[in-house]
C-alpha cells in the first residue's frame, strides 16, 4: 500500500503533456502556452499623441511664438502632409503624429486665436509623445511557454496583433460508474437503490480542471457488461471509473481493466477515504479506478486526477493543491492512514484560515461534504494534533 506522496509521484510520472493546438484568443483563458507567444507588431505601432492638443516642432516654441494651425488629425487618421516649420496640427489622443512633428502642446497650455495657436511656454522635445515600440517591440514574448494564459496576457496579445495562440490540447476524460443499485440523478426512489452522484461530480470537477468530459451510462455489476463498458470508455486521454475496484464479489472493474489490456501501476493508498484507489494505463490513456463512496471520489480527484489533468495540459509542476490551515480543534488520523476530514474553513483575525472538522466523518456522509469547504489533511504519522497546529488542506 503506497503512501499518498508515493502514489502521486507514480501518477505524475505517467502524466505527460498533450500535443499543442492553435486556438482563438477568446477561447484560451486558463490554457497553458505550448510555445512562446510573441507580439506581431510594435506597441505603439507608430508614434502617437498621448493627449488632445497640437502636434508641433519643439524648436518652434523656443521662444514661444504664434503658429499657424494647418489642419487636424484624429485617431485612426494619418496626416496628408509633413508638418511645415512654423505650423501646428490639431491632434486627438491616440492619433498618429505627423511627419516632422516632435512634441505635443496640450489644449490647456495653448492660446487659440482663429487659425493661430500660441504656447503659453516652451514645449520640450518629445512631450506627450508615445514612441513606436516603447511599450512592446515586435517579437517580444508576452506569454512564455508553460505559462497559463490570464486575462491580462490575453489582453496584451490581442493588443499586439495576435488572434490565436498555441496551447496544449485539453484532455478528454471518459467517466463511467458501476453498480446495479444506482439510480439516475433525480429518478424516483426505489427500494434497495441509491441515487448515483459520482458521474456528475466527476464531470463538474474535470471540467473545472479544464478537461472535456464524456459521460457513459451506469454499468450493471456483471463481468461482460463491465468489460464492454471499459473498452468503450478507453477512447480518451483519461478514464475515470467510479466503484467496483475493491474486493467484493460484485467488484468487476479490475478484471475488466486487465482484460482490456490496461497495465496496473498501483492499487490501494494509505488514505482515508480513498484506500481502494487503482491507477494504470493503456498506451497513452491514464486510468483511475475510484472508490464508489462520494467523499472518496472527491478526495481522490483532488489528490490525483485533478493534478494529472493539469499536467496533461502542460502545467509541468502541477501537484495536489494543498493550502496551509490552522486546526481550530484537536484532530488525529484514523486507521493508521493519512486522513482527510471534511471541515469548515474560516479566515481568522490574523488572516490565517482556521479549519474545524465537521461533526460527522466518513466516506458515506455526503451531508458532511455539503457542509464543508474542503478537507483537512492529517498525515498518518501525526498522532494527536492539538488545536493551533498548521496542517495542509484541500479546498473545494
Amino acid at each position: 500500500m503506497l503512501e499518498v506522496g508515493e502514489a502521486w509521484e507514480q501518477v505524475a510520472a505517467h502524466s505527460v503533456r498533450l500535443p499543442a493546438e492553435r486556438v482563438p484568443l477568446g477561447a484560451a483563458t486558463g490554457r497553458i502556452v505550448a510555445e512562446d507567444a510573441v507580439s506581431a507588431v510594435d506597441l505603439p505601432p507608430f508614434d502617437r499623441s498621448a493627449m488632445d492638443g497640437y502636434a508641433l516642432r519643439a524648436a518652434d516654441t523656443e521662444p514661444p511664438a504664434a503658429l499657424t494651425v494647418a489642419g487636424e488629425v484624429a485617431a485612426g487618421e494619418v496626416a496628408a502632409h509633413p508638418l511645415a516649420p512654423g505650423t501646428a496640427v490639431g491632434i486627438t489622443t491616440g492619433a498618429a503624429i505627423p511627419q516632422g512633428a516632435d512634441a505635443i502642446l496640450r489644449v490647456e497650455d495653448a492660446r487659440v486665436d482663429g487659425d493661430r495657436v500660441t504656447p503659453v511656454g516652451s514645449v520640450p522635445l518629445g512631450l506627450q509623445v508615445r514612441y513606436r515600440g516603447e511599450d512592446v517591440a515586435r517579437g517580444d514574448v508576452l506569454a512564455p511557454a508553460g505559462a497559463p494564459l490570464t486575462i491580462q496576457s490575453i489582453t496584451a496579445l490581442a493588443s499586439a496583433g495576435r488572434g490565436d495562440v498555441s496551447v496544449h490540447r485539453r484532455p478528454t476524460v471518459h467517466v463511467l460508474a458501476t453498480g446495479a443499485e444506482l439510480l439516475e440523478v433525480g429518478a424516483p426512489p426505489e427500494p434497495g437503490r441509491i441515487h448515483e452522484s459520482n458521474r456528475l461530480t466527476l464531470r463538474l470537477l474535470a471540467e473545472r480542471a479544464g478537461a472535456e468530459v464524456v459521460l457513459h451510462p451506469v454499468v450493471p455489476d456483471e463481468p461482460a457488461a463491465t468489460r464492454a463498458a471499459v473498452e468503450a470508455a478507453l477512447a480518451g486521454d483519461v478514464l475515470a471509473v467510479s466503484g467496483g475496484v475493491s474486493v467484493g464479489p460484485h467488484d468487476h472493474v479490475k478484471p475488466a481493466l486487465e482484460a482490456c489490456g490496461v497495465q496496473a501501476v498501483f492499487w490501494r493508498v494509505r488514505l482515508k477515504p480513498g484506500k481502494p484507489l487503482w491507477f494504470g494505463r493503456r498506451g497513452e490513456t491514464l486510468v483511475f479506478g475510484l472508490p464508489g463512496n462520494p467523499l472518496s471520489t472527491v478526495a481522490c480527484f483532488l489528490l490525483f486526477v485533478g493534478p494529472a489533468l493539469r499536467r496533461l495540459q502542460g502545467e509541468a509542476d502541477a501537484a495536489p493543491p494543498y493550502v496551509p490551515v490552522r486546526l481550530a480543534v484537536p484532530a488525529r488520523p484514523a486507521d493508521g492512514r493519512t486522513t482527510l476530514l471534511t471541515a469548515r474553513m474560516v479566515r481568522a483575525e490574523d488572516g490565517v484560515l482556521e479549519a474545524t472538522p465537521t461533526e460527522g466523518q466518513g466516506s458515506h456522509l455526503t451531508g458532511a461534504l455539503a457542509a464543508s469547504d474542503g478537507f483537512v489533511v492529517i498525515p498518518h504519522t501525526a498522532g494527536e494534533l492539538p488545536a493551533g497546529t498548521l496542517v495542509g488542506a484541500l479546498l473545494l
